[in-house]
Protein backbone atom coordinates (compact mmCIF):
# COMPACT_ATOMS: atom_id res chain seq x y z
CA UNK A 1 0.00 0.00 0.00
CA UNK A 2 3.32 2.19 -0.23
CA UNK A 3 3.19 3.03 -3.32
CA UNK A 4 -0.68 3.72 -3.29
CA UNK A 5 -1.99 6.99 -4.02
CA UNK A 6 -5.92 7.87 -2.88
CA UNK A 7 -5.84 10.48 -5.36
CA UNK A 8 -6.06 13.57 -2.41
CA UNK A 9 -3.04 15.99 -1.33
CA UNK A 10 0.04 14.14 0.18
CA UNK A 11 -1.73 15.16 4.10
CA UNK A 12 -4.53 13.23 2.99
CA UNK A 13 -3.29 10.61 1.22
CA UNK A 14 -1.03 9.89 4.15
CA UNK A 15 -4.01 10.12 6.77
CA UNK A 16 -5.79 7.22 4.60
CA UNK A 17 -2.98 5.16 4.48
CA UNK A 18 -2.79 5.20 8.16
CA UNK A 19 -6.40 5.35 8.44
CA UNK A 20 -6.35 1.70 6.16
CA UNK A 21 -3.90 0.12 8.03
CA UNK A 22 -6.13 0.70 11.17
CA UNK A 23 -8.97 -1.29 9.33
CA UNK A 24 -7.10 -4.47 8.55
CA UNK A 25 -4.97 -4.48 11.76
CA UNK A 26 -8.93 -5.07 13.22
CA UNK A 27 -11.33 -4.97 10.19
CA UNK A 28 -14.42 -5.19 12.86
CA UNK A 29 -13.79 -1.50 14.54
CA UNK A 30 -16.84 0.47 13.70
CA UNK A 31 -14.98 3.87 14.55
CA UNK A 32 -12.12 2.70 12.49
CA UNK A 33 -14.31 2.28 9.36
CA UNK A 34 -15.96 5.56 10.15
CA UNK A 35 -12.84 7.47 10.38
CA UNK A 36 -12.11 5.50 7.21
CA UNK A 37 -15.55 6.73 5.28
CA UNK A 38 -15.24 10.52 6.75
CA UNK A 39 -11.20 11.05 5.33
CA UNK A 40 -12.51 9.53 1.60
CA UNK A 41 -15.51 11.56 1.80
CA UNK A 42 -13.79 14.85 2.38
CA UNK A 43 -11.13 14.13 -0.50
CA UNK A 44 -10.38 17.17 -2.18
CA UNK A 45 -12.63 19.08 -0.20
CA UNK A 46 -15.65 17.26 -0.81
CA UNK A 47 -16.11 14.79 -4.03
CA UNK A 48 -18.24 16.18 -6.94
CA UNK A 49 -18.08 15.40 -11.04
CA UNK A 50 -14.70 17.44 -11.10
CA UNK A 51 -12.78 15.47 -8.74
CA UNK A 52 -9.80 13.16 -9.59
CA UNK A 53 -10.49 9.81 -10.83
CA UNK A 54 -8.33 8.30 -8.33
CA UNK A 55 -10.20 10.30 -5.35
CA UNK A 56 -13.77 9.01 -6.71
CA UNK A 57 -12.31 4.98 -6.95
CA UNK A 58 -10.79 4.92 -3.39
CA UNK A 59 -14.07 6.41 -2.46
CA UNK A 60 -16.22 4.21 -3.73
CA UNK A 61 -13.86 1.05 -2.98
CA UNK A 62 -13.84 2.55 0.64
CA UNK A 63 -17.93 2.64 0.67
CA UNK A 64 -17.92 -1.10 -1.04
CA UNK A 65 -15.63 -2.35 1.33
CA UNK A 66 -17.38 -0.73 4.70
CA UNK A 67 -21.08 -1.76 3.50
CA UNK A 68 -19.74 -5.39 2.92
CA UNK A 69 -18.61 -5.63 6.42
CA UNK A 70 -21.58 -3.29 7.83
CA UNK A 71 -24.71 -3.84 5.30
CA UNK A 72 -27.55 -2.85 7.63
CA UNK A 73 -26.24 0.72 8.09
CA UNK A 74 -29.31 2.00 6.23
CA UNK A 75 -28.21 5.44 6.62
CA UNK A 76 -24.58 4.93 4.49
CA UNK A 77 -26.26 3.03 1.74
CA UNK A 78 -27.96 6.60 1.61
CA UNK A 79 -25.28 8.55 2.10
CA UNK A 80 -23.13 6.65 -0.53
CA UNK A 81 -26.40 7.01 -3.13
CA UNK A 82 -26.28 10.51 -2.34
CA UNK A 83 -22.44 10.82 -3.36
CA UNK A 84 -23.15 8.95 -6.46
CA UNK A 85 -25.94 11.10 -7.56
CA UNK A 86 -23.22 14.10 -7.07
CA UNK A 87 -20.24 12.32 -8.97
CA UNK A 88 -22.22 10.36 -11.42
CA UNK A 89 -25.66 11.27 -11.31
CA UNK A 90 -29.66 9.32 -11.31
CA UNK A 91 -28.31 5.46 -12.65
CA UNK A 92 -25.37 5.36 -10.61
CA UNK A 93 -27.26 6.20 -6.98
CA UNK A 94 -30.07 3.92 -8.21
CA UNK A 95 -27.67 1.41 -8.52
CA UNK A 96 -26.49 2.02 -4.82
CA UNK A 97 -29.70 2.22 -3.80
CA UNK A 98 -30.88 -0.87 -5.24
CA UNK A 99 -28.08 -2.90 -3.68
CA UNK A 100 -28.84 -1.65 -0.33
CA UNK A 101 -32.54 -2.43 -0.41
CA UNK A 102 -31.08 -5.88 -1.66
CA UNK A 103 -28.96 -5.59 1.53
CA UNK A 104 -31.92 -5.19 4.00
CA UNK A 105 -35.21 -5.54 2.48
CA UNK A 106 -36.97 -4.69 5.46
CA UNK A 107 -35.32 -1.32 6.11
CA UNK A 108 -38.42 1.25 5.46
CA UNK A 109 -36.24 4.18 6.18
CA UNK A 110 -33.72 2.79 3.07
CA UNK A 111 -36.94 2.20 0.95
CA UNK A 112 -38.24 5.28 2.10
CA UNK A 113 -35.26 7.17 0.93
CA UNK A 114 -35.21 5.12 -2.23
CA UNK A 115 -38.80 6.07 -3.30
CA UNK A 116 -38.33 10.07 -2.57
CA UNK A 117 -35.49 9.47 -4.83
CA UNK A 118 -37.21 7.71 -7.73
CA UNK A 119 -40.00 10.21 -7.08
CA UNK A 120 -37.76 13.44 -7.49
CA UNK A 121 -35.46 12.02 -10.44
CA UNK A 122 -38.18 10.25 -12.69
CA UNK A 123 -40.92 12.40 -14.43
CA UNK A 124 -42.24 9.33 -15.82
CA UNK A 125 -44.80 8.11 -13.10
CA UNK A 126 -44.64 4.36 -14.32
CA UNK A 127 -40.87 3.90 -14.25
CA UNK A 128 -41.73 5.13 -10.63
CA UNK A 129 -44.06 2.11 -10.58
CA UNK A 130 -41.65 -0.02 -11.79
Amino acid sequence: MADYSFGGSDEENAELKKLNIEVAEDPDSFENWEKLVRAAESLEGGLNRNSNPQSIAATRDIYDRFLAKFPLLFGYWKKYADLEFSIAGTEAAELVYERGVASITNSVDLWTNYCAFKVETSHDSEVIRE
